[in-house]
């Protein structure tokens, strides 16, 4: 039974770490590609297989770099209870950089899920960390989702505060092109509540910023704000002029500035101007409300040229083009529940099947241990009897040695003592002799040398380990030592050939035939045979006397002082 469930766990961890090695691979290929090919690293880490079951480390790193990539490419980050799990995994092992950027994307993802509350938990946890650690650059990314989220719940002065704030980290970060987005992101709230020149001097300066740096992409953004601004101030010409620098520099996303131009121009009742933009706004664009925008447009374009019959046309096709908009968020909406639960049950598959290896783990490593304690216990108790047998040995001896004193000394001071009382102390001497004899036999049992030598007969893993010259050395030294002269004693029929010798010797162990025919290499009906020639050369094939007992009897008979 605990052979196959070693072999279970062996297996698991062996898939589980070819598994881990293939998705860590992945992710080595999508790291190096995605500070310049963030789509193709968003592929490649999208094609790790069921990514939940990787190990916790794996995990965490895979959430990462598709958080990383997702945000370079303006997707969806992951789910938050897979972003949750990464994120304990980083609390325990992670620098405190890698936990600010995790939280910030569990922040992202909830807000993505409308949960606002837990959003603001999660920002506010990890902006704390990113200041205590001076981690400026992290904090004002933080700060500027916290200032979106704000946008989401109406807070307007909330939103600006921490637009603010995000400028701030990033000037001390040194991240000169998020300051100036930061900048504009400030400008554009104060737009809102009809501060035009404050928020002009902030776009502007902005503007100077990504200008100095040449970045398109900026420019084209800061461009667009400040036509919109100019537009407020009712400074058409500066507005268009605005616009159409966002438009040269930015041509992958040109849709909302031709959007713009065409309201400013709707606004200065310059209908055909408007209709001629408007039909510009029919690109690709990463806003899915795009295309229903530009049918409303269209609608009050008509509708201020009196041309009623166009405007309810355009007015229909805007209300299916939101009806469409919504059956297809809700079918995404749909999908990515489904996503989420099947997510979420190979995660809770996950756990129990690591709850499962950590019990069976626990199970083996008390059975391990118990094991160890019983051997210890087993040991300790064989350790003890040879004590005690060594302390009655030591007795004996003592008592031995003080006899044979007595006798000298008797010797020495009165002969009429010595024949009265000799034989008395010869007696108790020999007395001693064979207790000594039947403790040290005894003691023999408890060697660690008989031990090993018993498991191994009886151990059918160790079949065939036969008694090699260097056991053989061993098993006679002992016995030798413990019962010096045994086979002086036995010898008085007759010589006893080599295998018949080893025969006597191995009887010390109190063996079963086929346990000796394992220690001899034969097998047992070849021992049972060397048993019968051993006890007729000694005379017992009419008795039940056992070899060994015979041979500790003889040579208990044969002591002599």
């Amino acid at each position: 039974m605990k052979n196959i469930v070693v072999f279970v766990l062996l297996s698991i961890a062996f898939f589980s770490c070819r598994e881990n090695q293939v998705a860590s691979e992945q992710m080595d290929r999508a790291e190096t590609l995605l500070p310049v090919y963030p789509d193709s690293a968003y592929v490649i880490l999208e094609g790790v297989e069921l990514p939940d079951k990787l190990n916790e480390r794996q995990f965490a790193r895979w959430c990462m770099l598709y958080c990383r990539a997702a945000d370079k490419l303006f997707k969806d980050m992951l789910y938050a209870e897979q972003l949750d799990r990464a994120l304990g995994w980083y609390k325990s092992h992670g620098t405190a950089e890698e936990q600010a950027w995790i939280g910030l994307y569990l922040g992202r993802s909830f807000v993505e899920d409308k949960l606002f509350i837990p959003a603001t938990k999660a920002y506010s946890e990890a902006l704390n960390l990113a200041k205590k650690k001076h981690l400026y650059n992290v904090a004002g990314y933080i700060c500027s989702y916290m200032a979106d989220l704000y946008t989401y719940t109406g807070q307007g002065s909330e939103e600006r505060r921490k637009y603010e704030e995000a400028a701030d980290y990033f000037k001390k970060a040194g991240n000169i092109r998020s300051y100036a987005f930061a900048l504009r992101d400030i400008s554009i709230t104060w737009v809102f509540e009809d501060s035009l020149s404050l928020a002009l001097e902030l776009m502007l300066k902005a503007d100077s910023i990504v200008t100095g740096m040449n970045d398109s992409v900026g420019i084209a953004s800061i461009a667009n704000g400040l036509g919109n601004i100019y537009e407020h101030l009712d400074q058409i010409d500066k507005a268009k002029s605005y616009f159409f620098r966002s438009l040269a520099y930015d041509t992958t996303e040109q849709a909302p500035t031709y959007m713009a131009l065409s309201h400013m121009f709707l606004n200065s009742n310059l209908l055909d101007s408007a209709r001629f933009y408007i039909e510009n706004t029919n690109l690709k664009s990463r806003n899915p409300y795009v295309y229903s925008d530009r049918l409303y447009t269209k609608y009050m374009i008509e509708e201020e040229s009196n041309n009623p019959l166009e405007a309810l046309q355009y007015l229909e096709q805007y209300c299916e083009a939101q009806d469409s908009l919504y059956d297809v968020q809700k079918q995404v909406d749909i999908i990515d529940a489904e996503k989420r639960h099947n997510s979420l049950t190979v995660l809770q598959q996950n756990q129990k099947l690591y709850s499962t290896i950590y019990a069976l783990s626990g199970l083996i490593l008390v059975i391990f241990l118990t094991g160890i304690l019983f051997h210890l216990y087993k040991d300790r108790k064989r350790l003890d009897k040879i004590n005690k047998q060594q302390l009655l040995l030591d007795e004996k001896e003592l008592l031995l040695t003080k006899l044979e004193s007595e006798i000298k000394q008797n010797e020495i001071v009165n002969l009429h003592i010595v024949k009265k009382e000799t034989p008395q102390i010869h007696e108790k001497m020999i007395q001693a002799k064979k207790e000594i004899l039947m403790l040290k036999c005894e003691k023999l049992q408890y060697s660690s040398l008989f031990q090993e030598l018993k498991e191994r007969a009886n151990d059918k893993k160790k079949y065939g380990q036969t008694l090699s010259e260097q056991d053989w050395e061993n098993l006679k030294e002992q016995i030798d030592s413990a019962c010096p002269n045994w086979q002086t004693a036995i010898q008085d029929v007759e010589t006893l050939k080599k295998a018949e010798i080893e025969t006597c010797y191995l009887s010390f162990l109190n063996i079963s035939i086929k346990s000796e025919a394992m220690l001899l290499g034969i097998n047992p009906d070849s021992a049972n045979k060397r048993r019968l020639r051993t006890r007729q050369a000694l005379k017992l094939t009419n008795t039940k006397i056992g070899i060994y007992e015979h041979i500790v009897k003889k040579t208990w008979e044969n002591i002599t002082i």
